[in-house]
């Protein structure tokens, strides 16, 4: 795209979008490569959107908004602007030595972040409202160096010290270079802050191992069947690790869905089940119908209505390493006795 572009060159983003202009696309792209020294390669979606700042740009990354239509489609895109203007949404960006780079974030960034916290709680507004009651911190850092300045670990995580999320810019795209979602490594992070947050008190506190609305501790937005249901469905996961752990699991016993290293916390279990929730919404509900429906008790909506197969990854690399017979490793989750 060079500076030969005229300003009638456009090419088709199809109905929705319609025609972009070259000359727009040409001049926000190269803002990601200046920004992260070439590190953060986003989606051409993102582009558009940088040069459009048409919503529709974006529906590659939020399965919930393709399955949305006519109003609810509206309220969808009305709800991620408005968290993303949210007082409560403290979203920046960092470079190396805890530079403040957030005035040149692109706005894709801001919208994309913005947007998993609509397709979360895209019913549950009363969750939402709670959450983002204070500012609620999402730190982006433009290279792994900076990140690492900042205290991050492994690439993303979840600061409980200083509440806040921590994630490099690159890997907010690296799961949507396929036509549907793959790897969320925000979403598993955000799952983590979900624990930590206590709604009752509004402040952040010690792990439960409980997602937003799973506590009794948090007031007006619990919900009973949500944690009743994720329990249950949290005992069987357990169960199933544990025979395989000791070594006396029946041939016919299904695997666990998650990886052993799920089974390591109670935090790691209850963010890595929520991140599956939203990419293996088939595979979890066939295998573990509890723990599915108290999800969806929680969040309010099914996400298979928008996953016509689920992402294949997580599951298939997970029965892959049980069916290895690799050592597992140890269990540290907690499970209450439901009988």
């Amino acid at each position: 795209m060079g500076s030969n572009l005229t300003q009638d060159v456009t090419f088709d983003c199809g109905d929705e979008v319609g025609s972009v202009p070259m000359w727009a696309v040409a001049q926000a792209a190269p803002r990601y490569a200046v920004l992260t020294g070439g590190a953060c390669q986003p989606q051409l979606a993102a582009v558009v959107f940088d040069a459009t700042r048409n919503p529709r740009s974006l529906d590659h990354y939020f399965p919930l908004a393709r399955a949305l239509a006519g109003a609810e489609r509206d309220l969808f895109d009305a709800l991620v602007s408005e968290i993303a203007a949210h007082a409560g949404f403290d979203l920046r960006l960092f470079g190396p030595a805890r530079a403040d780079l957030t005035a040149d974030l692109p706005l894709s960034a801001r919208h994309l972040v913005a947007g998993h916290l609509a397709e979360t709680y895209f019913y549950r507004r009363d969750i939402l409202d709670r959450l983002l009651s204070a500012p609620r911190h999402f730190f982006l850092y433009t290279t792994r160096a900076a990140f690492a300045d900042d205290g991050g670990e492994a690439g993303g995580c979840f600061n409980p010290e200083r509440v806040a999320l921590q994630l490099v810019l690159s890997r907010l795209f690296e799961g949507f270079y396929e036509e549907w979602p793959g790897v969320a490594p925000f979403l598993h992070e955000f799952g983590h802050m979900l624990d930590f947050f206590d709604a009752g008190t509004g402040r952040f506190g010690p792990s439960e191992g409980l997602l937003l609305g799973l506590s009794p501790s948090d007031g007006e937005v619990f919900t009973p069947v949500a944690r009743d249901l994720f329990l249950r469905g949290k005992r069987l996961e357990y169960d199933r690790y544990l025979a395989r752990l000791a070594g006396r699991a029946a041939p016919d016993l299904p695997f666990p869905i998650g990886h052993p290293y799920v089974f390591q916390n109670d935090t790691e279990f209850a963010a890595g089940y929520f991140e599956m929730f939203f990419r293996n919404p088939h595979a979890l509900a066939e295998q573990n119908p509890d723990l599915h429906a108290g999800f969806v008790a929680l969040f309010g909506y099914d996400p298979r209505r928008c996953w016509p197969q689920d992402f294949p990854f997580y599951i298939d690399s997970n029965r892959k390493f049980y069916a290895s017979g690799e050592p597992l490793w140890p269990l540290g989750i907690t499970a209450p006795d439901i009988s």
